[in-house]
């Protein structure tokens, strides 16, 4: 009996471990799949990507007279081109308002219309930073601006800072550390040139994602349920054709 009593113990610790071991795998544990690949020619830089449950657009950088907002269909089929005379640093698709806004190089954040290739200041001066890139919650809310180590969390309808987060890490380059991209429940940063940190919406770290190419500074991006980086063009005020890369987990 006592045998068979120590038997069951053993079970029962062995079954008690295994549920914790399993409960301890972190999430993002496994590389992240390329799910697709679109060319995006512009002038000077591959700079964000978002879309809006349709199509895809992206926004390059480097000069507001050289501007190219481009549109793809779902599957990276090119669709259209516009110029509305914005450097942009990134591109936010608002579910809420079902309009694009683009970051730009400095610190207002401009309502696109396509139709008419008109770009309007929708907030003033919200932004801390430049040359930040910031990503917006899929909700609409807030926009998130990554600043060296801080996310800014700012009301989207009023451009009130809400609350800042503060990172234990971060890639401290150029680009890389104004750079920023957020899920429904996690926001992403670059650790390295091919590595992203991920942290919950509180700032609590994830885990480190190893990514299967070197992405361009500005490029991180999260829409249509991928993290995307680009190959940069580079291709000042000649243009050339830059890649984007969208990874599924």
């Amino acid at each position: 009996m006592k045998r068979f009593l120590i038997i069951i113990l053993l079970g029962f610790i062995m079954l008690v471990s295994l549920k914790a071991s399993c409960g301890t795998v972190k999430p993002f544990g496994k590389p992240p799949v390329q799910a697709i690949k679109i060319e995006d020619w512009v002038y000077y830089h591959n700079m964000s990507i978002t879309f809006d449950g349709r199509h895809y657009f992206t926004i390059n950088g480097g000069n507001e007279n050289s501007c190219v907002l481009n549109e793809y269909d779902r599957n990276g089929e090119y669709i259209a081109d516009y110029n509305v005379y914005l450097d942009g640093r990134s591109i936010l698709y608002n579910p809420k308002t079902d309009l694009i806004y683009v970051k730009i190089y400095g610190t207002d954040l401009y309502e696109i219309d396509l139709e008419y290739e008109d770009a309007v200041a929708y907030l003033y001066d919200v932004f801390a930073e430049d040359n930040s890139s910031p990503a917006i919650s899929p909700d609409g809310n807030f926009i998130y601006e990554l600043t060296e180590g801080k996310v800014r969390v700012i009301d989207f309808e009023t451009g009130d800072l809400e609350r800042t987060i503060k990172l234990e890490d971060w890639y401290d380059e150029h680009g890389y550390k104004y750079t920023i991209a957020a899920s429904e429940a996690y926001l992403f940063v670059w650790g390295s040139e091919d590595e992203v940190l991920v942290y919950d919406l509180n700032g609590k770290f994830i885990n480190e994602i190893k990514m299967s190419r070197l992405g361009y500074s500005f490029s991180l991006s999260y829409c249509n349920n991928m993290l995307w980086i680009s190959k940069d063009a580079d291709g000042a005020a000649d243009g050339e054709n830059g890649y984007w890369y969208g990874y599924r987990f």
